[in-house]
């Protein structure tokens, strides 16, 4: 069986999801790095439970606040570095707001699918589709979110009618269960999602103006895109 860890990263002209789908083994080994990743952090007043979350990461906000740039590129770095080394597929979705809006309203929609919605939906149709060409299941796995009771419900929409529209309509046959949402401070492999989600959101959104960052990032989202399949937004 198949786990697929999913977290969100938007801005306002894109919303993205990123998902992480390994085994139990790749799981059990990512999560040990990721352990060992944060613990290496204690002189830097890191404690090994922090959660490597990539915003305040980036930004050295809160509990990175003394981390230095250097440090906290390197934990970049190190993250994707260890997705690779696994074997880990990466799946990636986004929608453009302005254009899904546009789209809608220029073919007269009764119904208005919100972004997250639409990309959630592209992206539970790449892992049901990744599930079957390796003849497997899949058990998703997101961070918590406030709406989470909708995307359960839309998934049992999905199982019981069908994925909205011809393009690569599926019942999900291979998704098991429902998905299932869990607080990403308590899960390494959400938090390896989120980086994950952050930097390509990121590579779609900014134009980075440092050289050396816009160096690095592009070492990142190559790496990343390495590991995908199927990454593309909507349109």
């Amino acid at each position: 069986m198949l786990l697929c860890y999913v977290d969100e990263s938007f801005k306002n002209d894109f919303y993205g999801f990123g998902a992480v789908v390994v085994d139990a083994e790749q799981t059990r080994r990512l999560t040990a790095r990721m352990h060992e990743l944060v613990a290496s952090l204690g002189e830097y007043g890191v404690d090994p439970r922090t959660e490597v979350h990539a915003h305040p990461v980036f930004h050295g906000k809160e509990e990175w606040a003394a981390v230095p740039p250097r440090v906290r590129v390197k934990v970049f770095l190190e993250v994707v570095d260890a997705v690779r080394a696994s074997g880990a597929t990466v799946l990636l979705r986004g929608v453009r707001p302005d254009r899904l809006r546009r789209y809608q309203e220029t073919r007269g929609y009764r119904d208005r699918y919100a972004p997250e919605q639409v990309a959630f939906q592209h992206l539970l149709q790449r892992v049901d589709r990744h599930a079957t060409a390796s003849d497997r299941h899949a058990l998703v796995i997101a961070d918590e979110r406030a709406d989470r009771d909708r995307h359960r419900e839309r998934f049992a929409v999905y199982q019981a009618y069908g994925t909205p529209g011809t393009y690569m309509h599926t019942r999900l046959e291979r998704l098991l269960d429902t998905v299932h949402f869990a607080p990403s401070h308590h899960s390494r492999m959400l938090q390896i999602a989120d980086v994950v989600a952050f930097v390509w959101v990121r590579s779609q959104t900014v134009v980075e103006r440092d050289p050396r960052q816009a160096r690095v990032m592009a070492a990142l989202v190559e790496d990343i895109e390495r590991c995908s399949v199927g990454a593309g937004a909507w349109p």
